[in-house]
């Protein structure tokens, strides 16, 4: 009886390394980082079924497509100036983070850098044209006057004469910056000519009104 206890209590029955609780039972069964259950319990899962780590949402990838696509469409405004960066950043985020959408941020990077070319490209033509358009504005009138007098133009604008330009003037509807010009001076006579005539109309609208109100009858009680 004695033999039996001593077999049922030795070192290869209860309490052992082989039983439970020891290092191959735990090890491989209760506390498992890849099934994600410690000690019987489950735990949040860092991996997927696949045992692969799960990938975040595509949100900033989708946000960074539409965005770069309408700005492009929108020919590249001024707020490409703030589209741009934030399309690139979007999509930074993304390949970066490992995210869903990896096709949608490449997308958006490329198009967010046609954008840019674009609009780089543009604004360098209104930063080149503006100074001549803000001196024709300051000296219309006498410009037209010159124009209507001997039909030429100010030396500054000899340049828009160069081949060179004859693809933006057809791109306007116009055969050489010669035919632009000249619809530019009618144009500008016929809205100088409206706007003399509506300021006499006032003029002559204010006169009325006061002799009215100089003749007007004066009821007595």
């Amino acid at each position: 009886m004695d033999d039996m206890n001593n077999y049922n209590n030795n070192q290869y029955n209860n309490g052992n390394q082989y039983d439970n609780g020891n290092q191959y039972n735990n090890g491989y069964n209760g506390n498992n980082p890849f099934t994600g259950n410690y000690n019987g319990y489950p735990q949040n899962n860092m991996y997927g079924d696949n045992g692969m780590p799960e990938q975040k949402g595509s949100g900033f990838a989708v946000a960074a497509f539409v965005i770069s696509l309408v700005n492009l469409i929108l020919c590249c405004t001024c707020l490409s100036v703030v589209t741009v960066p934030l399309c690139l950043i979007f999509a930074l985020i993304t390949l970066i983070g490992k995210r869903r959408g990896k096709g949608f941020a490449i997308a958006a990077i490329v198009i967010s850098v046609i954008s840019a070319i674009f609009f780089v490209y543009y604004g360098y033509i209104v930063y080149k044209v503006t100074p001549d358009f803000i001196y024709f504005a300051e000296n219309q009138n006498q410009i037209i006057e010159e124009y209507d007098r001997d039909g030429s133009i100010p030396e500054r604008f000899e340049k828009y004469r160069d081949p060179k330009y004859d693809k933006y003037w057809d791109r306007m509807g116009y055969d050489s910056f010669d035919e632009f010009f000249d619809k530019m001076i009618k144009e500008q006579k016929k809205n100088i000519e409206e706007s003399e005539q509506s300021y006499e109309n006032d003029q002559k609208k204010d006169r009325n009104t006061a002799w009215y109100s100089g003749n007007a009858p004066v009821t007595v009680v």
